[in-house]
């Protein structure tokens, strides 16, 4: 039994407000990338849900910047470590990993050799450093600034010139190589964001919160206008997060906090055309890209933006979950539903194209979803119960609420069974229309393909089934009690013969429905809580995901036989980070994952 990894619909970037964001990009054009979490996400820039993921950093990572040899990426993190790694093979090998400074790496830029490279962020006896990237070794001092660096910007051209701006409103001008201070310019009034050579190092630009743009001669440092005083009203009206070059030196593209990205004509001295968005804070725009014919702006949400310049709006939008995800469904119309730790709901198409669902969403973490027929249900941590319209992605305008943490859900055809930490609930038209106390605080809940009976697993280590009779559950004497751990996860299969059963210690029970007893016991290979089990549409395997970070696929025919999709990070197809959140069957041979990672991952299996 094997598998091959078929896709990854990809998170999008962590965005924080106030912050600038880096994206980078390839010396070829061809791809994009960006970080989420310990993640860096490789995108294709024509078709960006063609993505790969690099996975080894032990830390969140803040940046990742190309090589422009392109053979290596530099990605920075948290901690202040920079790790430079191969793009050439699946393996990603690490070249080196340089401790740079003691604080986040906020940006990082490489000469035009693919040798030295400097790497600025939040430190505290020092805000950056330049060393090559082979052996970590110094090539000069970043010196100059009192405060944390935001960006770096090396000229491609010799003589080697390099930029840094920073939180003291300063830019530092140096001469390399070595790297040294030459020159500290302080026009700004505001936190520095943005600082680049232009790409024939004649000029350099910046921006910050002050909102202004200025323009330097890229060899001397000398100031040669502030193009946002010479424009006046048209110019931003927030702070400006980023800026970024046409290719032909002549434009330039800005991203701001004023929920606008603008194109500025240098030679004409005037923006010639702005881009509108949203007027939600979601929408502040806090990075942007222009790589060859395709321009990129970041939203604050993570949403990205492509622009094209003979339109005021974005001409495509690339969505996609910032936070862990955290609840998963596939509804009738093969639409995959996945629902995040800061309560967003998404549905994403079979090409990997995302829409978040309509409506007013949950304002806490979702907590479970579950589909039946033309509509999925999703209960949250702010203790609600909301209903979406498969057919329009749109919650409706009902909110139920349960009184009490949800901890699961199952839905009929015109019922919803909600399972919270003090009793079980039935609904039916949007009202509470019975409840039953449990005798031990409910972990799962399932109810059988003929929605008359309703399987409840609990922290005392139990399953407890209830007998739906129209109006009202009725608790029956019979109760599953193998599991040597609190129930965490719970399912009925297909046929309804089987009831599969997982624990807070990584065991699997199934039950035969009829007669109650345990048919299997042998799977016990996870480490840690289950988090979710599905059935494929035949009845013949499960897929379970866990705490412990793997995925198995069971086989009913073979209980000894197993497929293991491991979440180890030196893997090329690894699982999920953190942990498997969410899994479901999309046919026999096909199962789809979620998890801490944000990301939403498509296997292919080939059963012996």
């Amino acid at each position: 039994m094997s598998f091959t990894r078929k896709s990854i619909f990809a998170c999008a970037p962590t965005t924080t407000r106030g912050e600038a964001i880096q994206l980078g990009s390839d010396p070829k054009g061809e791809n994009f990338l960006y970080t989420n979490g310990k993640s860096v996400i490789i995108r294709n820039l024509a078709n960006p849900t063609v993505a790969t993921e690099y996975t080894e950093h032990s830390a969140h990572a803040t940046v990742a910047r190309y090589s422009p040899s392109g053979y290596y990426v530099a990605s920075g993190d948290i901690h202040g470590n920079v790790r430079i790694w191969d793009v050439t093979q699946e393996e990603n090998i690490l070249k080196n990993e340089v401790k740079v400074i003691a604080g986040k790496i906020k940006d990082i830029a490489w000469d035009s050799e693919s040798k030295r490279l400097i790497a600025v962020g939040s430190g505290k006896e020092r805000y950056g450093r330049a060393f090559l990237y082979d052996t970590g070794s110094s090539v000069g001092e970043i010196s100059g600034h009192t405060k944390s660096v935001n960006s770096v910007s090396i000229r491609q051209q010799r003589p080697f010139r390099a930029a840094t701006g920073s939180d003291d409103f300063s830019v530092v001008f140096l001469h390399g190589v070595p790297y040294k201070h030459n020159l500290t310019i302080r026009d700004h009034a505001g936190f520095v964001q943005g600082v680049e050579f232009s790409p024939d190092g004649e000029k350099l630009v910046t921006v910050g919160s002050d909102k202004k743009v200025f323009l330097y001669d890229g060899k001397t440092g000398s100031k040669l206008l502030c193009l946002s005083d010479i424009v006046a009203t048209d110019s931003h009206k927030g702070s400006i997060y980023a800026v970024s070059w046409s290719p032909d030196n002549k434009q330039l593209l800005t991203s701001s906090g004023d929920k606008t990205a603008k194109i500025w004509d240098i030679e004409a001295q005037k923006v010639v055309q702005t881009f509108g968005f949203s007027d939600t804070i979601d929408d502040q725009q806090v990075g942007n890209l222009w790589q060859g014919e395709y321009i990129i702006s970041l939203s604050l949400s993570g949403d990205i933006n492509y622009l094209d310049q003979k339109s005021p709006s974005p001409v495509k939008v690339i969505k996609g979950h910032q936070k862990a995800i955290t609840a998963f469904t596939q509804s009738k119309d093969s639409t995959l539903f996945t629902g995040s730790y800061d309560g967003r709901i998404y549905a994403w198409n079979t090409d990997g194209s995302a829409n978040v669902v309509g409506g007013t969403s949950h304002t806490n973490s979702v907590t479970q979803l579950a589909s039946q027929g033309n509509k999925v249900v999703s209960v949250g941590m702010d203790d609600t119960v909301r209903t979406i319209d498969v057919d329009v992605k749109s919650f409706s305008t009902s909110v139920i609420p349960t009184g009490a943490l949800p901890k699961g859900v199952a839905v009929t055809e015109n019922k919803i069974i909600i399972a919270t930490v003090n009793d079980i609930q039935l609904i039916c038209n949007d009202k509470s229309i019975f409840n039953i106390k449990v005798p031990s605080t409910p972990g799962a809940i399932a109810i059988n393909p003929a929605s008359t009976e309703i399987a409840v697993g609990c922290e005392d280590c139990k399953v407890r089934i209830y007998k739906l009779n129209e109006d009202k559950l009725e608790e029956q004497e019979d109760k599953l009690s193998s599991n040597r751990g609190a129930i965490t996860a719970i399912a009925y299969s297909p046929n309804g013969s089987l009831l599969a059963v997982g624990d807070a210690q990584g065991k699997i029970y199934v039950y035969d429905t009829g007669s109650k007893q345990v048919k299997i016991s042998e799977w016990g290979f996870h480490t840690a809580r289950i988090y979710s089990i599905a059935w494929s549409p035949d009845s013949l395997h499960l897929v379970s995901g866990s705490l412990d970070t793997n995925i198995y696929v069971w086989s009913v025919e073979k209980p000894s036989s197993r497929i293991a999709i491991k979440g180890n990070y030196n893997f090329i197809d690894s699982a999920h980070q953190v942990s498997v959140s969410g899994v479901t069957f999309l046919d026999n041979n096909t199962v789809s994952s979620v998890g801490q990672d944000a990301c939403l991952k498509t296997w292919e299996l080939q059963h012996p």
